[in-house]
């Protein structure tokens, strides 16, 4: 494989003042799934829509993750429309994405509001699709993973994320 571009802001992302960052680590070897996800049109108060505004919504106050706001962005990476991907947390940190799941978990998110069970939407773009495969081959090698190990956040209790077009791609990993 070639190298993946990937644009590091774990650290350049503003951070919650009021929360200390991520409490709880994990060693590599814990993890054991990369969860896909989509923003689903998530913006902050002044309708920024990509990782900045995506991360500005998390960890502000009433956001539908945390009354009191998260401590960063809830994913380790970000797939922006037009193919750039983010680097947002440690692989080490345990991040709030897939409830049940954040323990042994990556969590991926597409930027965009996508069509799913019971939502009308767009779908990803090209460039999005592109990105999230050599990300899954640069993750298989990372951290030993198998297609297997790569699920949406639909497999575990939210039906339409992230749409259809993303649900095709992981089962095409599946085979």
């Amino acid at each position: 494989m070639g190298a993946v571009n990937i644009i590091r802001l774990v650290e350049s992302l503003p951070w919650n003042p009021s929360r200390p960052r991520w409490p709880q680590k994990r060693n590599l070897e814990r993890i054991d799934r990369v969860i896909l996800h989509q923003s689903l049109g998530h913006a902050d108060t002044s309708g920024n829509r990509d990782v900045y505004g995506i991360n500005n919504y998390h960890i502000s106050p009433g956001n539908h993750i945390s009354a009191g706001g998260c401590p960063h962005i809830c994913y380790h990476w970000v797939l922006d429309d037009d193919g750039a991907i983010y680097q947002c947390n440690e692989l080490t940190d345990v991040v709030w994405h897939c409830k049940g799941q954040n323990a042994r978990s990556i969590g991926v998110m597409l930027v965009g509001d996508f069509a799913g069970p019971g939502h009308a939407g767009g779908d990803p773009t090209t460039a999005q699709e592109q990105a999230f495969f050599a990300l899954a081959e640069h993750l298989m090698e990372t951290l030993g993973l198998g297609p297997d190990g790569f699920f949406c956040h639909a497999d575990f209790g939210k039906p339409a994320c992230p749409g259809y077009t993303a649900y095709g791609w992981i089962e095409k990993m599946r085979g």
